[in-house]
């Protein structure tokens, strides 16, 4: 009977270690994790870098494509011209929080 109590403690106290311990089960799943949050984190990278040479690409053909995107991104304009700068309100409410 006493062995077999001893028995049980040896391996609740492996079975504890396996699961808890270092390089255990909790660590494995947590590593896990982390793994497919930075595929993630890479697939959209790539969808970005793609989207980027796109626009690279139609800005090296197209000069009118280039000329607005420059206009847009420093808020340039043409003699004559209006220009009317429009914010997003998702964007005003993230930075009053």
């Amino acid at each position: 009977m006493r062995y077999a109590v001893i028995f049980t403690i040896v391996i609740a106290v492996i079975v504890f270690y396996i699961v808890f311990g270092h390089k255990g089960v909790m660590e494995y799943i947590e590593l896990v994790k982390v793994r497919q949050a930075n595929e993630e984190r890479i697939r959209l990278m790539e969808k970005e870098i793609a989207e980027k040479e796109r626009e690279l690409e139609l800005a090296k053909k197209n000069r009118e494509y280039l000329e607005g995107i420059i206009r847009r991104e420093l808020g340039l304009q043409k003699n004559g011209e209006d220009v009317y700068i429009i914010e997003d309100n998702s964007t005003l409410q993230s930075e009053t929080k």
